[in-house]
């Protein structure tokens, strides 16, 4: 059961169904995006709650768009629709080095030491 009413209840448990499948970040395990989407929901739901007549179908709307948004980048909608080629992973000038640097961050997160890319 929601706090909010109709509509903004159904949206609300939508919205935070989706903040709670947001996943850790590995690289930065001290700035939480999660946290992040929760505080804005929480405060924006709160808002849109005590307001009255057409504006709250345009905070509706844009609730669904951020939804709509959330959904795509949890599904890596857009890493598949727009895949990079291997000039631009593995450049000629510099053969492998995405490879690497990848794996470099994964062993260093793996192992809990900082890296230059951390911001712990």
């Amino acid at each position: 059961m929601s706090k909010y009413p109709g509509k903004l209840g159904e949206l609300y448990q939508t919205y935070s169904r989706l903040v709670s499948q947001w996943p850790a970040d590995k690289l930065r395990p001290t700035h939480c995006y999660k946290n992040a989407l929760n505080r804005h929901m929480k405060s924006n739901f709160d808002r849109v709650s005590v307001m009255r007549g057409e504006s709250v179908n345009a905070e509706l709307a844009t609730f669904e768009r951020e939804i709509d948004s959330l959904t795509n980048l949890l599904k890596n909608r857009y890493k598949s629709q727009s895949t990079l080629s291997s000039d631009m992973t593995d450049p000629v000038s510099n053969k492998g080095y995405y490879t690497k640097l990848l794996s470099s961050i994964d062993n260093a997160v793996k192992a809990n030491r900082p890296t230059s890319l951390r911001v712990d």
